[in-house]
């Protein structure tokens, strides 16, 4: 699926960050968008090659427009498929539409476009920088700091909450756009997220060498990781509270459960187990989306065993709430949050060295052979966290084939086998010891 895909990547520094995200969104702020060109110059942002007599290289423009699917986001709404979901939706088109525009291109309203403001170039800079109308001019002065930017608008992306935010908005949504279950069963793809595997995936158009250490923080690929899960966990437990599960409808919102306890290829294939957080659950019930409150009780185990523990007993009575009643689940969701934001600021004064590493890695593999993740999407997440610490800890190279083997495991998530992963994942604990 993703293999090989932090080659590019060295071993980054901790970073002690807030735990809660305090920055509006991007499109949430009030300061005016004034477009892609505006930083698109040969003498800003749109040099052919990299600048050594700056901070920055200035070819960030390059960067994105050729190789960034960010900067193609907008014609994806121009093809075929988009067409086909658009028809199904009883939309006019999907270039229009703005339920696919919030996360398809910089939608913010009209009267915060400036003149050089195109609503075609996607999800250009500013949708992840923030409307520069009042940092345009002091971010290229030397003597203005970040953080001076950050309070004129610019959105502090260098921190791991605040990113994790970001990305999340449209990666997984939030209360102003979400990718419904009616929007995926006209044929828009199931959306899943990893913070820092996603990051690898797209070409980095900055380098983290000595002088961007000095002007911003950075994290390792674990705690990037570990941030990022902590985020999408607070994201659906968030979501379990509001109108979507609590709708007057026949069925409360069908995404945010598990999309392959119903969406499996045979209605005789009887293989139904417990897992991870369902040892009371009943056969039937459907279970609630919870892969990344279960990356999160993995970390959890690092940073404190009491809230580990409380997060495994709250989660098990969140998949039993499932087959009880919309309140208990609402109920059950408002606790757990809670506690998971008390992971996330405890977790930003630990470091994860070596050590923790290690044992968050096996935690993993073990937990995988155990059967924590026999379905598709904790498998996913498992196998997306177990390279990327691999890779932090610098062993990438003796367990590359087994590693590529996981990925082909998830690649397909009809073809997926749990029996076969866990034999590879017994194949991986037997490389790395």
């Amino acid at each position: 699926m993703f293999p090989n895909i932090y080659r590019f990547a060295g071993v980054l520094s901790w970073l002690l960050v807030t735990s809660v995200s305090s920055a509006p969104l991007p499109y949430q702020s009030s300061e005016k968008h004034l477009g892609v060109a505006t930083c698109a110059s040969s003498v800003c942002h749109g040099s052919i090659k990299a600048n050594e007599n700056y901070n920055v290289s200035l070819n960030e423009y390059v960067i994105w427009s050729h190789s960034d699917r960010h900067s193609k986001a907008y014609e994806t709404l121009l093809s075929k498929d988009s067409k086909a979901i658009a028809t199904k939706l009883g939309l006019r088109n999907a270039h229009t539409a703005k339920i696919c525009l919030d996360c398809h291109a910089d939608n913010i309203p009209k009267e915060k476009r400036g003149e050089g403001f195109q609503l075609t170039d996607g999800v250009g800079c500013e949708a992840c920088h923030g409307g520069s109308e009042n940092w345009i001019d002091t971010h290229t002065n030397k003597n203005t700091s970040h953080q001076e930017n950050v309070k004129r608008g610019m959105y502090p992306t260098a921190n791991i909450v605040d990113r994790a935010a970001l990305c999340l908005s449209c990666h997984y949504g939030n209360d102003d756009k979400f990718a419904t279950h009616q929007i995926m069963g006209a044929g828009h793809p199931r959306l899943s997220f990893e913070l820092d595997t996603f990051q690898a995936l797209q070409p980095p158009h900055f380098q983290t060498d000595e002088n961007y250490r000095k002007r911003k923080p950075i994290a390792s690929h674990t705690k990037t990781w570990a941030f990022g899960q902590i985020a999408a966990a607070q994201s659906q437990l968030h979501m379990l509270q509001g109108p979507l599960i609590s709708q007057p409808t026949v069925f409360p919102e069908l995404a945010l459960f598990d999309c392959h306890s119903c969406h499996n290829n045979s209605m005789h294939k009887l293989d139904w187990h417990r897992r991870m957080n369902s040892a009371r659950i009943k056969p039937g019930n459907v279970p609630i989306a919870d892969g990344h409150l279960r990356m999160a009780i993995v970390i959890a185990h690092q940073v404190d065993r009491k809230i580990a523990r409380k997060l495994i007993e709250l989660s098990e009575a969140l998949q039993i709430a499932s087959g009880e009643s919309r309140s208990r689940i609402v109920a059950i969701s408002h606790q757990l949050l809670s506690i998971v934001e008390k992971l996330s600021h405890d977790l930003a004064g630990i470091e994860l060295g070596d050590s923790e590493k290690e044992k968050i890695l096996f935690d993993l593999i073990n937990m995988g052979i155990e059967g924590a993740f026999r379905d598709y999407i904790g498998a996913e997440q498992a196998v997306m966290a177990i390279e990327l610490i691999i890779i932090d800890m610098n062993k990438n190279e003796q367990s590359r084939r087994q590693i590529d083997d996981l990925y082909k495991q998830v690649e397909n998530d009809e073809a997926y086998q749990p029996t076969r992963f866990v034999d590879t994942l017994q194949k991986l604990k037997a490389t790395l010891n």
